[in-house]
């Protein structure tokens, strides 16, 4: 069970959310992670273009051309992105649904660290370090992973 508080300016106690997380007999309904909007993905796919092309392929480009590229490569960043992260912290649990498409309107993505999909996966512990360690990779500021109920598409 998870315990959330929001903050705000009130001579009240604070008031709590409880969200139940339960393993589930089908696909996982909730899932443990950082939230990835358009600007980290597209960076991350100007990274992966670099690297399969050459850092310098973007910039021989006309600007509409480059933007095509960029374009493409975020599918691949979609599902390398996931991938990269597993490589560099070993012990972070690899699931099916790694990178969960929350809001399609805005483009932001969960990275599913861990989820309610079985209790092994439930109660894996990931390190402070390595959770640091991705929002690091990432470039996520100060953002700290959390539960969010996965939306059924």
């Amino acid at each position: 069970m998870v315990t959330t508080s929001r903050t705000h300016s009130s001579p009240f106690p604070r008031a709590k959310r409880v969200m139940k997380i339960s393993v589930q007999p089908g696909p996982a309904t909730c899932g443990y992670g950082f939230i990835i909007d358009y600007d980290c993905l597209r960076r991350w796919a100007k990274v992966l273009y670099g690297e399969l092309f050459g850092p310098d392929a973007l910039s021989s480009m006309t600007s509409e051309e480059a933007e095509k590229k960029i374009k493409t490569a975020l599918t691949l960043a979609t599902s390398v992105l996931p991938r990269k992260i597993y490589q560099q912290f070993p012990r972070i649990p690899r699931l099916r649904h790694r990178l969960a498409l929350m809001n399609p309107g805005q483009r932001r993505y969960l990275l599913v660290l861990k989820d309610n999909s079985s209790q092994k996966v439930l109660s894996t512990t990931i390190t402070p370090e390595d959770l640091d360690g991705v929002r690091k990779m990432l470039g996520l500021g100060e953002q700290k992973p959390r539960w969010y109920r996965l939306p059924e598409w």
